[in-house]
């Protein structure tokens, strides 16, 4: 089977932006340190002793302190004390949460890593109590003798401000822990080159375990060296590797999971993305059956693919100031989805683009190119527009005549003259209250009308208007941000995806939050902000392809790219 995820994209620079939120990138793009701009070509080495079943960890591969004299040399001199500023805040973080002094206690000693990995999101297995996160934090050492001589002193210094130590040995690994009312308790320990910290022993004694039994590691998972083949790049480095793993996050999540790598460009951040879908069911739909006959989806190299032409005719038909999803094959795209995703995706996917019913087959015909817009909107939602090229214009008209019928149900279904063109509009009436003579008035739910060569359809009769009317000069094919970064995009991929400085996280941030699944991801990774991160994202892009490894697995390889501001 075949899966091709129009949103995929958008998930990603989500959990791409979770990422970033946890270091200070967004000021350093601009300068040219070639030491830090090249990256590093090895993989993080902490993934060998962090335990199969962790569900995320994000690594970072450049030293902070190179790290931040590229911020310092990055930015304008009226800016760096803005740059100290965010620099200081995270010692401070680190100081609270995990007790550390980095100049005194870190610094003297620290190479190239920095993991942090929640190992567990309950390490006792008893939800009853509460949710108990297990998380890591580890630091490799370019010197093991200072690095043990640093932190012998770090915890006599616990001790003698009051903090009550323990000891114990594990698999003859020594871990001392500390307990204070008014701090938080920490474990610590060192394997190999590796100081570690955790906020309980029991995250240390898994870890040992795993070190001591590599084939416990996350590393040896099959799944995880199979994602690497893809986003290595051997003639770029990376500066960070970040893994997600939903479904260890809890057993009714989706079964989603995500390897990334982060690179820096001189005007922009890059990462190269494996993203595993598990299918969600194998019985065939009225939907599936419609495609099979045109399909030929279980073979890869039939795979549609997006040529660059295809790419700017599409973007000559979308206003300006859209994020948009562009591809080829609308239908088969629509009814993946509906086999692939678990139930909580397909709702909120279903109340994206209602009231077009997901479980419709009206969207098979649609086979060749395809643009999906999101235009925002001041304090609301954005409007949507869906553009697909008509390869057979009877064809069409007969499938979205299926559509009307089904509208009927619940909407009134009628028709205007837009421009001489006829638009068919659904509208949901609604009764006057205060109407003497019961006059009822409408709201415009959905609109679709067919030209020669494009069929529309949107929830905005203002956008369906101003896509019939465009001018080339009006759309995003005359950005300079969209034409830049169509120029540095891979060839004949899967899908584009295209997001505008004017696209705003809070509206996907508010219907994410309605899915009953994030409310069991940890307070500590479901508040993290993001808001310094975008406000600093000026446009992006994003790309899809699409590989399938058995009838239980389909995997997305793509590239994000973010310019900032």
């Amino acid at each position: 089977m075949k899966i091709k995820s129009v949103f995929v994209g958008i998930a990603v620079v989500g959990v791409l932006l979770l990422v970033l939120s946890f270091s200070t990138v967004a000021k350093v793009l601009g300068a040219n340190p070639q030491n830090v701009l090249l990256g590093v070509k090895t993989q993080p080495q902490a993934v060998n002793f962090l335990p199969q079943r962790s569900p995320l960890f994000w690594s970072f591969l450049i030293n902070p302190d190179r790290l931040e004299l590229f911020s310092q040399l990055a930015v304008k001199p009226s800016e760096r004390r803005e740059v100290r500023q965010a620099v200081a805040a995270l010692k401070q973080q680190l100081q609270q949460n995990w007790l550390l002094d980095y100049d005194r206690d870190i610094q003297p000693w620290l190479d190239q890593e920095i993991t942090l990995a929640l190992t567990d999101t309950d390490l006792d297995r008893q939800p009853n109590n509460g949710l108990q996160s297990g998380y890591l934090l580890a630091f490799a050492a370019k010197d093991s003798n200072l690095a043990k001589t640093s932190i012998d002193a770090f915890w006599q210094r616990l001790a003698v401000n009051g903090s009550d130590l323990g000891f114990e040995q594990y698999q003859g690994v020594s871990i001392l822990s500390s307990f204070a009312e008014d701090r938080p308790a920490i474990a610590g320990t060192i394997l190999g080159k590796f100081v570690l910290f955790a906020n309980d022993s029991r995250v240390l004694k898994e870890v040992i375990a795993t070190w001591r039994s590599p084939d416990l590691a996350l590393a040896s998972l099959d799944t995880y060296r199979a994602r690497q083949a893809p986003i290595l790049d051997k003639n770029n480095g990376k500066v960070a590797v970040a893994y997600v793993n939903l479904a260890e996050l809890g057993e009714d999540l989706p079964k989603e999971s995500l390897l990334m790598d982060l690179r820096f460009d001189k005007a922009s951040i890059k990462a190269k993305t494996s993203l595993i879908f598990a299918n969600q069911s194998t019985e065939t739909s009225p939907d599936q059956s419609i495609s099979k006959s045109t399909d030929k989806s279980t073979d890869k190299s039939t795979e549609p693919k997006t040529s660059q032409k295809t790419l700017g005719n599409m973007a000559s038909v979308i206003p300006s100031g859209s994020s948009v999803v562009i591809g080829t094959n609308l239908g088969q795209t629509v009814a993946s989805l509906k086999k692939t995703l678990a139930p909580e995706w397909q709702n909120l996917l279903a109340k994206a683009i209602a009231p077009i019913p997901l479980e419709s087959s009206a969207l098979t015909w649609a086979q060749g190119d395809y643009a999906i817009a999101l235009i925002p909107q001041p304090h609301s939602h954005p409007d949507w527009l869906i553009v697909a090229k008509v390869e057979d214009a009877e064809t069409a008209k007969t499938a979205i005549e299926s559509l009307d019928d089904l509208a009927r149900n619940k909407l009134t279904v009628g028709e205007i003259s837009l421009e001489q063109q006829p638009v068919t509009v659904w509208t949901k009436l609604i009764a006057s209250d205060n109407s003497e003579n019961g006059e009822v008035s409408g709201k415009a739910i959905a609109l679709h009308t067919q030209t020669k060569d494009y069929l529309y359809l949107s929830n905005s009769l203002k956008i369906l208007e101003s896509a019939l009317t465009i001018k080339n000069s009006a759309s995003i094919a005359s950005s300079k941000d969209f034409k830049k970064i169509v120029a540095e995009l891979p060839k004949n991929l899967s899908d584009y995806g295209y997001i505008n400085n004017s696209f705003g996280f809070s509206w996907l941030q508010t219907s994410i939050s309605d899915l009953k699944f994030w409310n069991k991801i940890p307070q500590e990774i479901n508040n993290t902000s993001l808001v310094k991160i975008i406000k600093h994202l000026e446009s992006g892009s994003f790309t899809n392809t699409f590989t399938n490894e058995s009838s239980s697995t389909d995997i997305f390889n793509g590239e994000i790219e973010l310019f900032l501001k």
